[in-house]
C-alpha cells in the first residue's frame, strides 16, 4: 500500500502540477511503515493500492439529515442542503457521505474543492500511480448507534462514546492541533504565548470537551504542543500517521469520482486480507487457523497411513493365498490375475468347463434369451469372447438380452449390431 499526501499541506487548495511533491509512506501490510519520503510523484514507489490522504485544511464537515431519495438525485439534494452552510459555490465542491450512510439518515458529509482534488488525481494518474481510494486525515468519530448526544455534557462521559482524538502537526511553518470527536473535526493554531488551553476547551461541543482524549503529536512539534497545552503527547511520526489514515473506513471517492462496485469490493477484500495477515488484533485468529490446518493435515496423513497399511495387509494376504494354493507360481506379480489363470488351467486339465468356454457362454446366452429365438446369424468365438452379429431381432431385443446377461454376472456390451459376451472379471 502506498499512502500519499501533498507535501506542503498549506498549498492543498492550489492547483498542482507535474513537479508537485508528495509526502508518502509505503506499507507492505497496511499496518507498519516500510519506506517513506518526500518527492515528485514520478519518483515514488509503485503499488497497486494507492491511497490519497486529504489534509484537514482541505475539508469541511457538515452533519445533515438526508431525505430518502433515488441515488441519481442524491448529489442534487446534498447541494441544496449545504447551500447555506458553505461560503463557496456548492457546485464546485466534491461531496462524500460517511461510510455506510444511506438516504433517510442523519449523516456526516465531507466537502472539498473539486478542482484541486481532480488536479492531484491527474498528477498521480499521469505518473503511473492511479489512486484507488481517497481518505481524510481526520474524520468525525462514530456516534453510538441510536444515541443523540445533543449538548448534554454528561453524555460525553458515557463509556460508549469514543474519546476525542487530537493530532499536533505542522503545515508549512505553522503548527496546528486537529481534533476529532463525535461532534466533528476542528483546528486550532499552536503558538507560543497563545491562550490555547482556553480555546481547546470549546472544541467539539457547545459545553466544551472534558479533559480527556487521545493526544498524539508529530515529533517535530511535540515540544511546542506540550508547552502550549501543558500536557503530555504520544509521539507518532508523520509516515505512521499516514498509515493510520489509510486504515479508516472512509472513502471520499464518491459520486462522479466513485470507483466501480467491483473495484471497491476488491479494495475492501484486499484491506481485510492485509489486516488479517498482519494486524495484532487478528493474531489469535491466525494462530487458531494455523492450528486447525495443522490438525487437519496431521489427521489426513494419519488416515492415509492407516488406509495404506490396510491395503498392504490385504495385498499380502492375497499373495500368501496364491503361494499356498498354487505353490508352482515362481514370482508373484499380479496375484488376482495369476490366480485366475491357474484356476482356468486346473479346470482345463480336469475336463471341467470354465466360464470362458464356448458351451458355458452359449448356455448363458440361451438363458438370457428365454423362450424366444436368439435371432443371430453370425457367431465368432475367440480368446474367451463370444461375438454375435447379423441379428434378425429388433435392437430393443438385443439390448434386453445384453441387460439380462449383465444382471446375471456376465460382461455383455452392444456395439452397433454386434453383441460381445465374455466372463466378467472376478
Amino acid at each position: 500500500m502506498l499512502i500519499v499526501t501533498p507535501s506542503d499541506l498549506s498549498s492543498a487548495s492550489a492547483v498542482p502540477g507535474p513537479a508537485s511533491e508528495f509526502a508518502w509512506a509505503h506499507s507492505p501490510d497496511g499496518q507498519q511503515v516500510g519506506d517513506h519520503g518526500v518527492c515528485a510523484a514520478s519518483l515514488m514507489p509503485r503499488d497497486e493500492d494507492v491511497v490519497l490522504v486529504l489534509p484537514a485544511s482541505a475539508l469541511s464537515w457538515h452533519r445533515v439529515s438526508v431525505p430518502k431519495v433515488a441515488p441519481a438525485k442524491l448529489r442534487a439534494v446534498l447541494e441544496g442542503l449545504l447551500e447555506d452552510r458553505v461560503l463557496s459555490d456548492v457546485a464546485g465542491l466534491h461531496l462524500a457521505l460517511e461510510p455506510g450512510g444511506k438516504p433517510g439518515q442523519t449523516l456526516w458529509v465531507a466537502a472539498t474543492d473539486s478542482e484541486p482534488l481532480r488536479a492531484w488525481l491527474r498528477v498521480l494518474d499521469t505518473s503511473g500511480r492511479p489512486v484507488s481510494r481517497i481518505v481524510p486525515s481526520l474524520w468525525p468519530l462514530k456516534r453510538p448507534q441510536g444515541s443523540d448526544l445533543g449538548s448534554s455534557r454528561s453524555r460525553l462521559f458515557d463509556e460508549d462514546v469514543p474519546e476525542p482524538l487530537h493530532w499536533a502537526h505542522a503545515e508549512g511553518e505553522q503548527a496546528w492541533l486537529d481534533s476529532a470527536s463525535v461532534h466533528g473535526v476542528s483546528r486550532l493554531p499552536l503558538r507560543e504565548g497563545s491562550d490555547a488551553q482556553a480555546a481547546i476547551a470549546g472544541l467539539g461541543s457547545p459545553d466544551g470537551l472534558p479533559d480527556n482524549g487521545i493526544w498524539l503529536a508529530d515529533p517535530a512539534v511535540a515540544g511546542l504542543a506540550e508547552r502550549v497545552l501543558a500536557r503530555r503527547f504520544q509521539l507518532v511520526s508523520f509516515p505512521a500517521w499516514l498509515v493510520r489514515c489509510a486504515q479508516g473506513d472512509w472513502n471520499l471517492a464518491q459520486f462522479d469520482l466513485s470507483l466501480s462496485v467491483a473495484a471497491r469490493r476488491r479494495q475492501r477484500l484486499r484491506r481485510q486480507w492485509q489486516q488479517f495477515r498482519k494486524a495484532p488484533a487478528w493474531r489469535p485468529a491466525r494462530w487458531g487457523l494455523a492450528a486447525l490446518v495443522a490438525a487437519n493435515l496431521v489427521g489426513l496423513n494419519t488416515a492415509a497411513w492407516h488406509e495404506r497399511r490396510l491395503l498392504d495387509q490385504q495385498r499380502q494376504a492375497i499373495e500368501q493365498t496364491l503361494r499356498q494354493t498354487f505353490p508352482g507360481v515362481p514370482v508373484v506379480l499380479d496375484a488376482p490375475v495369476q490366480m485366475r489363470r491357474e484356476l482356468v488351467r486346473l479346470q482345463q486339465a480336469s475336463g471341467q468347463p470354465s466360464r470362458a468356454d464356448l458351451e458355458v457362454l452359449l448356455a448363458a446366452l440361451d438363458q438370457a434369451a428365454g423362450d424366444a429365438p436368439i435371432g443371430a446369424t453370425r457367431l465368432q468365438f475367440r480368446a474367451g469372447a463370444l461375438q454375435l452379429s447379423g441379428w434378425q431381432a429388433p435392437p430393443e431385443r438385443v439390448q434386453a438380452i445384453a441387460q439380462g446377461l449383465s444382471s446375471s454376472g456376465w460382461r455383455a456390451r452392444v456395439e452397433g449390431e454386434q453383441l460381445t459376451l465374455e466372463a466378467a472379471q472376478p
